[in-house]
């Protein structure tokens, strides 16, 4: 009599990665982003240390939130070219 066909170990399905329910926190400001010169942001007019990845002025919650608009207008503009 031939032994039981063996079967497979079952892999658990993996999980699509959780994004946060919110952009904001996305964006990684730990390192290169700080500047001894205060200039007005390219996003309000008040004034900050901080630099965006090109060097430019910009407060981390002004870039999040301006990277969350071009988000959402991408995806409006894909939706619309469906």
């Amino acid at each position: 009599m031939p032994p039981p066909p063996r079967r497979r170990p079952t892999k658990p399905k993996r999980l699509p990665p959780e994004l946060p329910a919110t952009l904001g926190g996305v964006l990684d400001w730990r390192h290169g982003h700080w500047s001894d010169v205060r200039a007005q942001c390219r996003y309000c007019p008040e004034v900050t240390n901080l630099r965006d990845i090109y060097g430019r002025p910009a407060h981390k919650v002004c870039a999040e939130e301006a990277a969350r608009r071009w988000v959402e207008e991408q995806n409006e503009r894909y939706e619309n070219e469906r």
